[in-house]
């Protein structure tokens, strides 16, 4: 595998590339391309979380909108599963050690598609390491196959993070400040990284564009040689993301009470 994208590539491909490879090398890459066409600077973030909402899946207020008023998803999109390295839940300092890392990437970034959204998630065997048990009213099982037929490999791992950004080098950078040796952040000092509680299980990532998933059809398991993914389509199904509507709201689907109150 290459350590640096193609330079010959748009800078769209370079960008999908270069988050796709990852790392210190792919990221440096990134930056000295970019120099050459340089965008706006990227914006700053806040200096007290305070000023920030609570819900952070809450996204439909900082990504842009199309003229219909659908959201569109920020166009890179780094999976961070995340294993606890410790048996039993974590103690006060890893707690502190998390909370810290991702404040550095609030601090570092205005939370938007032009600077950096980002959400955590915890999984059922995040919560099995307590002794406590969750409400009653909460129920959150794990996870299982959707039909008789499939045979899929289950995630299991402690906790997801989700970085997204129209940006690829601001989610190369967050990502490389998490789990790498990164110094700095939009000019934000790192004291924490995530993988000083955390072990990375699986690095996964993804794009959003039109004609992005068409360009890429021919190469992927799964999809019909015919080519069937429509050439302007930002997804492999052929649709838009983010019709109104079409799916539960933000507010809806948000805990209102109890110990995961702004969560969902």
């Amino acid at each position: 595998m290459p350590s640096s994208p193609d330079r010959d590539l748009s800078r769209r491909e370079f960008g999908k590339a270069a988050v796709a490879l990852g790392g210190a090398s792919a990221l440096a890459a990134c930056l000295d391309r970019f120099r050459d066409e340089p965008e706006k600077p990227v914006p700053s973030g806040v200096s007290s979380l305070e000023r920030l909402p609570t819900r952070q899946h809450a996204w439909r207020d900082r990504i842009r909108l199309d003229e219909y008023g659908n959201s569109l998803l920020p166009r890179h999109q780094i999976l961070l599963y995340l294993n606890l390295d410790s048996s039993g839940p974590p103690g006060e300092k890893a707690r502190e050690t998390v909370a810290s890392a991702l404040s550095t990437l609030d601090e570092a970034y205005k939370r938007s598609h032009e600077g950096l959204i980002h959400s955590m998630a915890y999984s059922p065997a995040y919560f099995d390491r307590f002794d406590a048990s969750l409400p009653d009213d909460l129920d959150l099982p794990p996870p299982r196959r959707l039909s008789a037929f499939e045979q899929p490999d289950l995630d299991d791992q402690d906790a997801l993070l989700h970085l997204a950004s129209d940006r690829a080098d601001v989610v190369l950078e967050a990502d490389e400040a998490l789990t790498g040796d990164r110094q700095s952040v939009n000019g934000v000092a790192v004291e924490a990284r995530l993988t000083d509680v955390f072990s990375v299980g699986a690095r996964r990532t993804g794009f959003i564009g039109a004609g992005m998933p068409a360009e890429r059809q021919g190469k992927l398991k799964g999809i019909p040689d015919s080519g069937p993914v429509p050439e302007k389509s930002p997804l492999f199904m052929g649709f838009q993301a983010g019709f109104r509507k079409s799916q539960a709201s933000e507010a809806y689907v948000t805990l209102e009470e109890g110990p995961f109150a702004g969560g969902t």
